[in-house]
């Protein structure tokens, strides 16, 4: 069967349409609660940070992609192939990219530390676009359609999540092609993760968009740190119970 083009659309081609329906659902949800009142921030945090980031990022890819004894770290692409060469072209990549930045623009202030509690949130965020975007959406789609289609599908949908919260979607969907396309090159996400991706999403949002401002705030770095703490729990209790279970 080609690798680039294929059909073969199974049950587990629908669920990954619905969870992707689901995340973008969410994020339009995330319009009608955008003032600065204590209840549409609260509903932002369900809505983004519990259901989406945390609730399909960790939970649902965990558990759906463990099943039958998994790996989920290999399912979704964090492989053993590769990996040093992975990682030197994600530090390369990720360099290069800084470079290009510190060329054009070098702004003031950015050790400033609410851009770093807004760096903490966007890195614990990084986490759910690569387990579920980049990893579970994106091998989904390629078992489904093959590479090709799922690079596109995966940036539609990468860009469509952003919906109510920085909605620049060409930027995006380009930005979601150039990540997608540098995953072929090794097949394992530590190519773009954390490196290659981190400096693009800090210096877009922390300098870039004007969607970093809601995050440059102590409340946006407590909030990375429990959604990071709930994960880690999470993780711990699913791994004991495979343990458990051997």
């Amino acid at each position: 069967m080609n690798k680039f083009f294929r059909f073969n659309f199974t049950k587990e081609t629908l669920v990954a349409f619905s969870a992707g329906a689901v995340m973008i659902i969410l994020s339009l949800i995330m319009l009608l609660f955008c003032t600065d009142s204590f209840f549409d921030k609260a509903m932002s945090f369900i809505l983004r940070d519990l259901l989406m980031i945390f609730g399909l990022g960790i939970v649902f890819v965990s558990l759906y992609e463990g099943r039958e004894g998994k790996s989920v770290l290999k399912e979704i692409g964090f492989t053993g192939q590769k990996r040093p060469l992975s990682l030197i072209l994600d530090f390369v990549f990720g360099a290069g990219l800084l470079a290009m930045f510190l060329k054009e623009e070098v702004p003031s202030g950015i050790l400033e530390v609410k851009n770093l509690y807004a760096a903490t949130y966007i890195l614990v965020a990084g986490i759910f676009e690569m387990t579920f975007i980049y990893g579970y959406l994106r091998a989904s789609f390629e078992k489904a359609f093959g590479i090709i289609p799922a690079i596109v599908l995966t940036s539609a949908f990468y860009s469509f999540h952003h919906a109510g919260f920085q909605p620049e979607f060409l930027h995006l969907f380009l930005v979601g092609l150039m990540y997608c396309s540098v995953y072929y090159i090794t097949q394992n996400l530590l190519i773009i993760f954390p490196f290659f991706w981190g400096v693009g999403a800090l210096w877009d949002v922390i300098v870039s968009s004007e969607a970093g401002e809601q995050i440059k705030n102590l409340e946006s770095f407590v909030i990375a740190l429990v959604i990071f703490a709930l994960s880690a729990i999470w993780i711990f209790i699913v791994n004991r119970r495979k343990c458990h279970a051997v």
